[in-house]
């Protein structure tokens, strides 16, 4: 037996002392075959180590990050880089400026110029603070919340790389799934919305079920409502079926509905070229959306953990961790991550809300003047009470209309009695006889 061990490490070591040894043998991945070369192309070290300190030597754990890709992906990725760069799934600036100018802040070119306070200590201090440490946590240079469905990789791999309960599921790069798409259109936004779900409400007796027992499953943070999905999604059309790179990526035109339904213009009455000219398809087909009205932030530098237990569940994982210290009998030293930086700051942004429904289609305008469905993105309400317990401010919030146009995810068959009072309302009737 002495022989047969000793054999074996013989063997073993004229293997490694070969060169042999890869980083396959302690990490087992599949390749897809356009990214079936060398481990340290995109990950550095040094592969042809067996001791785990030296093969890890300079290793980026993470090469498909902002900070890393023009190095690993950029070497055969260039030209997509460099428009992604420009796109609003990178910069994020589209919707940074409109929260920014609705109260009154210069705009920004993408989330990277977005002011980092050290403290707050004005009013615009306070929306900075606000939007770095609770609104930005879906970017590419972030790995998304401790939820296991909340979970993702970092740029490229953040739509390339598939992520399941919480860790790396595969390693072969690939088209988008939606699932990598629901890892940051989750919560009540458009992405849930095309497959049924519909969140919670945040206090405790809103997401008790109504039986006894556990509560189920919250792979997002948050319970949810399983509501009709888009007729799309039922037809098994994925995200990527209508948003395409060159839309995502490349900031082009992304198909309209009528890149695929072209037969019905002309159709009397809902499908004449006034209406389709003047009404969003979705002001009438859209099933359902979800509407969170009175949104109410308000930063406290030294909560009453107590007081504010009822609402432990905030859809975020800094502060549900929180809360969980709380509970264990602890005091939280009442700090959060600047979600851009990775710097703790202390305050706690808490979030109560006026109204979360979802029965109704409300319309408006969009910015070309056509009939829209809309929600009250912007009813945002901003309090700051520092770590003394004085109110610093109260209810800031935007002058103007709230309502912005939406595109909710529910398409269905059209409702008909919806539309006809659009013809009638807005003066779009002609009569299908003629």
């Amino acid at each position: 037996m002495r022989k047969v061990v000793l054999l074996v490490i013989f063997w073993v070591f004229l293997w490694v002392a070969s060169g042999q040894a890869t980083c396959k043998d302690c990490h087992p991945v599949k390749l897809d075959s356009k990214h079936a070369f060398s481990c340290e192309k995109c990950h550095a070290g040094d592969p042809r180590s067996s001791k785990e300190k030296e093969a890890h030597q300079g290793l980026i754990a993470r090469p498909a990050h902002p900070r890393n890709w023009e190095r690993a992906c950029g070497r055969c990725h260039a030209r997509e880089l460099s428009a992604l760069r420009r796109a609003p799934h990178y910069t994020l600036a589209p919707a940074l400026n409109t929260v920014l100018s609705a109260f009154g802040l210069p705009p920004v070119k993408d989330l990277q110029e977005l002011p980092e306070p050290s403290s707050v200590r004005s009013r615009a201090d306070l929306l900075y603070d606000l939007l770095r440490r609770r609104c930005l946590k879906c970017h590419l240079f972030s790995s998304g919340e401790a939820y296991s469905e909340a979970r993702r990789g970092t740029g490229c791999a953040a739509c390339h790389l598939l992520y399941a309960g919480g860790k790396l599921a595969d390693h072969r790069f690939q088209k988008p799934s939606p699932r990598n798409c629901l890892h940051c259109h989750y919560g009540n936004r458009v992405g849930w919305d095309y497959y049924g779900f519909f969140a919670h409400d945040l206090p405790h007796a809103f997401r008790t079920p109504l039986v006894e027992g556990q509560f189920p499953a919250r792979p997002w943070g948050i319970e949810f409502h399983e509501m009709t999905p888009d007729l799309h999604a039922q037809r098994g059309l994925s995200c990527t079926d209508c948003h395409g790179r060159r839309e995502l990526m490349e900031s082009g035109p992304g198909k309209t509905c009528l890149s695929c339904h072209e037969k019905v213009r002309g159709r009397k009455p809902f499908h004449t070229p006034k209406v389709l000219q003047r009404v969003r398809c979705e002001s009438c087909h859209a099933v359902w959306m979800a509407r969170d009205e009175g949104l109410y932030f308000t930063l406290y530098e030294n909560p009453d953990w107590e007081e504010w237990q009822e609402l432990w569940v905030q859809e975020d994982a800094e502060i549900e961790a929180l809360f969980r210290e709380f509970f264990s009998g602890k005091t939280p030293r009442p700090f959060t991550t600047d979600k851009l930086s990775g710097k703790a700051r202390r305050g706690v942004w808490f979030l109560t809300l006026k109204r979360r429904r979802y029965e109704e289609v409300t319309l408006g305008r969009d910015a070309r003047g056509r009939i829209s469905p809309v929600r009250p993105l912007l009813d945002l309400h901003l309090s700051w009470v520092d770590a003394e317990e004085e109110i610093r401010l109260e209810d800031w919030h935007p002058q103007g209309a709230r309502e912005l146009p939406v595109t909710p995810h529910t398409i269905g068959p059209g409702d008909t009695l919806r539309a006809l009072r659009i013809l009638r309302d807005f003066g779009l009737w002609e009569n299908p006889r003629k």
